[in-house]
């Protein structure tokens, strides 16, 4: 069984009110319908690379450090992923002793998603982003430290730190984690409500491979409906 794990654009579309990003928007260059006679239709897409559900590479905090093009497509597929529940409320920070408790099933991941709750609070913009929960600097350096084997955490929450917090420090948590020149990847605003209690065998999570700093992704995850899972 296989579960997406993003949010679709479609739905999340337009300009961000509460920081003014931009969203999607689709231009048509050729459309069925538009009076010209068109055979065929063909459009650009305009996005924001940070929108919705997405990854970020390297470069994202640091200068002439890893883009996705530097990735292999193999590079987003992680065969020993761990799903963990952490519930935190505002501005709360996932802490070295929330993941200490799993450091077992650490030792055997390759890729840490982790489910805060705050994800409930998507359609209260506002609330979802500025008030949103993260990851402590110092939580990101034990992992770093004791599991190197992890190239990949992912989230529910809008960014692995809270970006009010994290902007004017000069991102203390993403530069935590992601480092110039190795291939690990943060996954963030992702959509994990399906998986909860359910053992994951695989996620996969692979952008356009471009030189860019971060990208919207579909992620996948390939459930086992047979086994229980480990939250």
């Amino acid at each position: 069984m296989f579960y997406e794990l993003s949010y679709r654009l479609k739905n999340i579309s337009g300009e961000d009110d509460v920081l003014n990003l931009p969203g999607l928007e689709i231009i048509w260059r050729a459309k069925f319908g538009d009076g010209q006679g068109k055979t065929n239709q063909t459009s650009s897409i305009k996005i924001f690379s940070h929108h919705g559900t997405h990854i970020d590479a390297p470069s994202h905090v640091y200068d002439n450090a890893l883009t996705l093009d530097d990735f292999k497509a193999e590079d987003f597929i992680f065969d020993s992923p761990l799903i963990i529940q952490c519930l935190k409320g505002d501005r709360e920070k996932i802490e070295v002793d929330d993941l200490h408790k799993y450091r077992d099933d650490l030792k055997k991941a390759d890729c840490l998603i982790v489910y805060t709750g705050f994800s409930e609070y998507l359609n209260s913009r506002e609330r979802f982003i500025k008030n949103s929960p993260g990851f402590s600097p110092e939580s990101l350096q034990y992992l770093i430290d004791n599991f190197p084997q992890i190239k990949c955490l992912g989230m529910d929450i809008f960014s692995i730190e809270n970006i009010i917090e994290g902007k004017p420090k000069g991102w203390p948590g993403h530069k935590a984690f992601l480092k110039e020149n190795e291939k690990r990847i943060v996954i963030e605003n992702m959509n994990l409500r399906d998986i909860l209690n359910k053992k994951v065998d695989r996620i996969m999570a692979i952008p356009l491979l471009i030189e860019n700093e971060a990208c919207p992704v579909t992620v996948v995850a390939e459930v086992n409906e047979r086994s229980e899972g480990r939250l």
